[in-house]
């Protein structure tokens, strides 16, 4: 779309799965993309492809955003590629640890990627936002934090706060022209590492009332809804995509 020309949009956690969906849905509305991924180049490089082929620029930018100084490169990264006005903080850990058993490094390790990282991207990029009196923060959210689940007393306290945290800076940021909201998609069918707990399942159910699991590009649209200009005033909110797993 030629009114999103020039614009950027910032991917965290995008080498697969509800990210790589998000670049894609993004660049189709004419978002160059900045694709980041914690280590997985292989799968940034496949994304970056996927984005490409839909005629916008994109690059990739490969770091751990507990370190504020990945943030401070996803700015200068994304500026290459044009005016950053999109933020989207899907990069996640969702490990399966019963408290018994729980570290405090497992819990700070959590918190860290989940809720730390966040306050790093958005200090980062905010500010570039202001700029342009435009910008659309969306952060990914959880069901568990909604319904609960055994072992994830970490996962579900970090993603808690992170509605919070949304809700927080859209207030703050209400009449800068910059929208914060948070997305919280259910069981949906992605990849997920063997720390996720392969086989574990939300206590309501397995599957949700429409019988299957959702798709990434499900939430995707979703989420490209809510970067579009006619989103203006959309703010402050929690949005599920869950297939009636859970009714706010």
């Amino acid at each position: 779309m030629q009114e999103n020309k020039d614009r950027v949009a910032i991917v965290t956690g995008a080498a697969k799965n509800i990210g790589r969906a998000t670049s894609q849905c993004l660049s189709k509305l004419g978002f160059n993309i900045l694709v980041h991924a914690n280590s997985d180049k292989d799968g940034a490089m496949e994304t970056l492809h996927m984005v490409k082929e839909n005629g916008v620029n994109a690059g990739i930018l490969i770091g751990d955003l507990t370190n504020k100084e990945t943030s401070k490169l996803l700015v200068s990264e994304g500026q290459k590629l044009g005016i950053i006005s999109v933020l989207i903080n899907n990069a996640s850990q969702r490990e399966f640890n019963k408290f018994d058993d729980m570290t405090f490094d497992q819990w700070r390790f959590v918190m860290s990627i989940n809720l730390d990282s966040l306050f790093h991207t958005c200090k980062a990029v905010i500010p570039e936002m202001k700029k342009n009196n435009w910008g659309r923060i969306v952060n990914l959210g959880g069901l568990s934090a909604h319904i609960s689940a055994i072992g994830r007393a970490h996962v579900i306290t970090s993603k808690s706060a992170v509605v919070g945290f949304s809700r927080a800076l859209a207030m703050e940021y209400a009449e800068t022209g910059i929208t914060v909201n948070t997305v919280v998609p259910g069981l949906i069918d992605t990849v997920r590492g063997a720390s996720a707990g392969r086989s574990l399942v939300h206590p309501s159910h397995s599957n949700p009332p429409i019988g299957r699991k959702g798709y990434p590009v499900e939430v995707a649209t979703m989420i490209s809804n809510l970067c579009s200009p006619n989103s203006d005033f959309i703010t402050g909110q929690t949005i599920h995509v869950n297939g009636g797993s859970y009714f706010p």
